[in-house]
């Protein structure tokens, strides 16, 4: 059975923060639809250490509310192991895991598998394993079970499902019992036979495992961790000392889950209990193992379920406690080769064998209660891809384009002056209206309201609580955008929630910290700084599109997602890709608005180039933004000053494209050439014009027929 749900505390605090929401009208968006024969997600780290982690997705880590991939549920682990110098790569299959999929890995992480292994498979990984490779086991509670197919991760890893040791396809029907997934599966005691351990088809509660053996006992694992998180997990029990060993245990007395289908607890928690996670020795290699996603998963799930395509709701676990140092402790430890074959010799105490009970020895165990804890939804057949949700992983179908909410604020709301909250929408459909919406802010302790929110009419609320109603009516591109202006008790200091509801059912709900500061002001989209009057001062944020200094000085062009503008600014140490805040006054040059006396500049991030929008000409629509013009003809070209000015025209839209001396291009361009150009859509003294700013961006499509021309440029083809 899935845990339902389970709350997670964070102080995490961001200026800006994307929600996915479930609405009324619709799911919160996730990405579109992928599958194991699309290229398989990977990340590079920026300083490589020369080894490399494989993920598992092949045996269902998108099942049910799991999302246990790389760029999705655990990007945050994979993230922190790259950013220790591996390369991660997910490893997408159809056809069984073979030994030659494995062997160039140094680990190989395999996240609640949800469908059994076969026999090949379990050989091909303890090849894998007996030659030097590590592999980290990731499992959960006894009937996890996350795709309704009687197998849970436990039992994947053990070899053997509960109560069917003797036929593993027990209780399936003909199409689940003759389906690829199920062909070669054979019963076996596989993990306690090669590792010296097995998991236990216990059910912990909500817990904090804080039993953690000295480092100098654990190789260095344990350094830095004094307490791993546990929200519905299982422990291990130590069947070969000499083989595996307990790293973290629950305290005594722990609670069992309330989903419990047996007493849950076996041992009343401690030592007895098994270890919460625990590392092993197999031939020249070695495995990690723990009970629990939980620590391990975040609150970025990529997919939509893939029995209903409704959304899913993951946690923040990875930032609970001690669990990152844990994990990527355990990936350091498991991808040094080392040739010893067992513990013993180690200087390290060994474990004890762990206590068991009769209902533990494969041959003996029982199904305390009919599987699959639920029926699969109508027509949903787990082993069947074709029948998936839409947006779910394996599906063919993307899901419909859904609304993302984002909300503005100070990072730290100030509890004596007032300040402004933007509730922002993307993703709705043009003329959408989104009413009856109330904004709220309280204390996640007790829940009192701590807000006052101005109404429409400019007067305050006599007391604390939620806003008056408001809507949010999308323009022609799906957008929409709320300023309310807010005080709060002044009396009150600490953590507090905004959250945000439709007919006063709670859509989303972001915690946040109040005290008594400096207002930070909410950076304005730069369509309010393009409106506002000249000389006046804004607040703005946005990413570079621009090489700083390419026009001028320092400055550069800075656009959000609607709107760009010219910085003419003098800081140095920006790059294209940057994320930036910045206070400045809007100015004019030569028709053009800017930004100009820019002070309080300040970087808050780093990634991609905006993308550039496909438009066919420039206009006062998407000035400052980065635009591509394609299938343009070339009319004709001439140099002036210190650069080549062209003409082009596309879908008989005429645009005036400027190169700088200092855009560097190849290749001759004639006229009658096809070409697509990108460029900053700019205006000179009432002439729109297209301002090349790199020679990547000019590609020849198309040469005219051949024929010499007076005029000619150089410029880079298309390959």
């Amino acid at each position: 059975m899935e845990i339902p749900t389970r709350k997670l505390g964070s102080k995490v605090i961001w200026i800006v923060t994307i929600l996915f929401v479930l609405l009324p009208w619709g799911l919160a968006g996730q990405a579109s639809a992928e599958g194991a024969l699309d290229p398989a997600p990977e990340i590079t780290p920026a300083v490589p250490n020369g080894k490399s982690v494989l993920f598992d997705n092949a045996h269902a880590q998108t099942a049910g509310a799991a999302d246990w991939v790389i760029d999705g549920g655990f990007s945050d682990f994979a993230q922190a192991v790259a950013a220790k110098g591996y390369y991660v790569k997910e490893l997408r299959k159809q056809t069984p895991v073979t030994y030659s999929d494995l062997s160039n890995y140094d680990v190989f992480v395999i996240p609640e598998a949800n469908v059994p292994f076969k026999k090949s498979e379990q050989d091909a990984m303890l090849q894998y394993v007996q030659n030097g490779g590590s592999i980290f086991f990731i499992s959960d509670h006894y009937n996890a079970d996350r795709n309704k197919n009687r197998w849970d991760a436990s039992e994947v890893f053990n070899g053997y499902r509960r109560g069917a040791w003797e036929d593993p396809a027990k209780g399936m029907n003909a199409g689940e019992r003759a389906s690829a997934a199920m062909q070669g599966v054979e019963s076996s005691d596989w993990l306690a036979d090669n590792f010296g351990l097995r998991f236990r088809y216990n059910a912990l509660g909500d817990i904090n495992a804080n039993i953690v053996k000295p480092s100098a006992d654990t190789f260095g694992i344990t350094e830095g961790v004094q307490s791993v998180a546990v929200h519905a997990g299982s422990t291990l029990m130590i069947t070969d000392p000499t083989k595996a060993k307990g790293l973290v245990y629950v305290p005594k007395n722990v609670p069992k889950w309330s989903y419990a289908v047996d007493e849950g607890v076996y041992f009343n928690g401690g030592e007895e209990e098994g270890p919460y996670a625990a590392i092993a020795k197999a031939g020249k290699g070695k495995a990690g193992f723990i009970g629990d996603s939980s620590p391990v998963e975040d609150s970025t799930p990529k997919y939509m379920r893939e029995e209903n395509g409704s959304a899913k709701k993951t946690y923040d676990g990875f930032k609970e406690v001690d669990d990152a140092k844990l994990l990527t402790n355990m990936i350091d430890w498991l991808a040094q080769k080392e040739d010893y074959t067992s513990f013993s010799g180690k200087n390290i105490p060994l474990d004890t064998v762990s206590p068991q009970l009769n209902s533990e020895i494969p041959a003996n165990s029982t199904e305390p209660q009919p599987e699959p804890w639920a029926q699969p939804a109508a027509g949903y057949l787990w082993y069947d891809a074709s029948t998936f949700a839409k947006g779910s992983y394996g599906s063919a179908v993307a899901p419909e384009q859904q609304p993302v909410y984002t909300f503005k604020h100070p990072d730290v709301l100030p509890n004596n002056q007032t300040f402004t909250i933007q509730v922002e929408a993307s993703g709705l459909k043009p003329g959408q209206a989104v009413t009856d919406l109330n904004l709220g802010i309280y204390n996640p302790t007790g829940g009192a309201q701590l807000a006052k929110v101005q109404g429409p009419d400019g007067k305050w609320p006599a007391s604390y609580g939620y806003s008056a109603s408001f809507a949010l009516l999308a323009d022609a591109d799906g957008k929409a955008v709320k300023e309310l202006t807010v005080q709060l008790n002044p009396d009150y200091s600490g953590n507090a929630n905004i959250r945000l509801r439709a007919s006063k059912t709670n859509l989303v709900t972001k915690a946040t910290t109040i005290d008594t500061v400096a207002v930070q002001p909410v950076a304005s989209s730069i369509t309010k700084a393009r409106e506002a009057k000249l000389g006046t001062e804004v607040d703005v944020q946005g990413v570079i599109s621009t090489k700083p200094g390419l026009f001028g000085s320092k400055g550069f062009y800075l656009q959000d997602e609607a709107a760009g503008i010219y910085v003419h600014q003098k800081a140095k140490g920006f790059q294209v890709g940057d994320s930036v805040t910045l206070k400045g006054h809007v100015g004019e040059h030569q028709g053009e608005l800017e930004l100009k006396q820019v002070k309080a500049i300040e970087k808050t991030g780093s990634g991609p180039r905006p993308e550039p929008v496909l438009v066919k000409t420039v206009d006062a629509a998407n000035q400052g933004q980065l635009i591509t013009i394609d299938q343009a003809v070339v009319d004709r070209s001439s140099k002036k000053g210190n650069a080549v000015q062209l003409q082009v025209t596309a879908k008989d839209a005429a645009t005036n494209v400027v190169i700088d001396k200092k855009v560097k291009l190849h290749t001759k361009l004639q006229k009658g050439d096809v070409v697509q150009v990108t460029g900053v859509a700019s205006v000179k003294k009432g002439n729109y014009l297209l301002k090349v700013t790199d020679k990547k961006d000019v590609q020849l499509l198309k040469k005219a027929p051949s024929k010499q021309h007076k005029h000619s440029y150089q410029y880079k083809q298309a390959s």
